[in-house]
């Protein structure tokens, strides 16, 4: 079976800790080490491994000192990616319900040809659709 190599930055994001820092930080202009530590709740190790990851990806910086204090702010706001959960995602534009037989079959026919597009290897034969979420940003 042919590997399926997914977006870093998606990957990044599905991490709990990763992605907890990265919200954390959405929702703020900027918070230093240990309010980030207070807010995820693990060690300053994994705390820094995490934020270098985050970093490392353009997605939040160290962006100013002050003594021994970090001051930490999102560089690249990008839409998150699904966890699983059945929560809504604050980055979902819209919400398409399929159990219209008729909406099922157009979705089925676009999501056959995007799959022929990016050469996936996916089968939507045994799939039952049950719903398309078509996540983004506003510009």
């Amino acid at each position: 079976m042919p590997r399926i190599h997914a977006d870093p930055v998606s990957t990044s994001l599905m991490h709990p800790t990763r992605r907890a820092l990265y919200v954390a930080l959405l929702d703020a202009d900027e918070y230093t080490t240990v309010q980030l530590q207070k807010i995820v709740g693990v060690d300053r190790y994994n705390l820094y491994h995490h934020l270098k990851k985050l970093e490392s990806l353009g997605l939040v910086m160290n962006h100013r000192d002050q003594g021994r204090t970090r001051w930490w702010c999102v560089i690249d706001r990008v839409p998150l990616p699904s966890d699983g959960s059945v929560q809504s995602n604050d980055n979902s534009l819209e919400s398409i319900d399929l159990s219209n037989p008729r909406v099922q079959a157009a979705a089925r026919t676009m999501l056959r040809e995007l799959l022929e597009i990016s050469e996936s290897s996916l089968s939507l034969d045994s799939v039952t659709l049950e719903k398309l979420e078509i996540i983004g940003r506003k510009n």
